[in-house]
């Protein structure tokens, strides 16, 4: 990590760090999930939610074939509209599926405490960590990571 002066802002250093590790994308992606409502409106919330995005493509649950078809229809104006707020690429398609929408908040209450993360994650957690030295900023960060796992497989139960 470069170092501009000493001491550095601890607002400036985190920003490097996230923006190194990728949580910057992550913050962007989630606040697409939790902004579905509003973008998509609230008849399509009433049929569609979405459930994860991965690599720019949203997945997104519809109640009924009929809904599916219609928002296949709309989905350019969706992406853009996302992108629109973010005033960058977020979003680069969507991917409607069959599926069951629950009535949900933004955040579900499962607590976190009962999803495990697999031998896998956990090292791909640490690898992503190993070069940050602050023994501290590494906790902190390797549980925001862990909480990002735990939430992305409670939103697809």
């Amino acid at each position: 990590m470069k170092r501009d002066n000493f001491p550095s802002p601890v607002g400036e250093v985190l920003e490097r760090v996230f923006k190194k590790i990728g949580i910057e994308q992550k913050i962007k992606e989630l606040k697409v999930l939790n902004s579905w409502r509003e973008v998509a409106g609230e008849r399509i919330y009433k049929h569609a939610r979405p459930f994860c995005i991965k690599k720019g493509t949203l997945f997104v649950k519809v109640d009924n074939s009929g809904w599916l078809t219609q928002l296949t229809y709309l989905k350019e104006k969706i992406i853009s509209e996302f992108n629109k707020r973010e005033g960058k690429e977020i979003v680069k398609d969507i991917y409607f599926r069959l599926g069951s929408i629950k009535n949900k908040k933004k955040f579900s209450f499962i607590p976190s405490k009962r999803i495990k993360l697999s031998k896998e994650e956990e090292e791909e957690i640490d690898n992503k960590l190993r070069n940050i030295e602050d023994d501290s900023l590494r906790r902190v960060l390797k549980r925001l990571l862990e909480k990002d796992i735990k939430v992305k497989k409670i939103r697809s139960i």
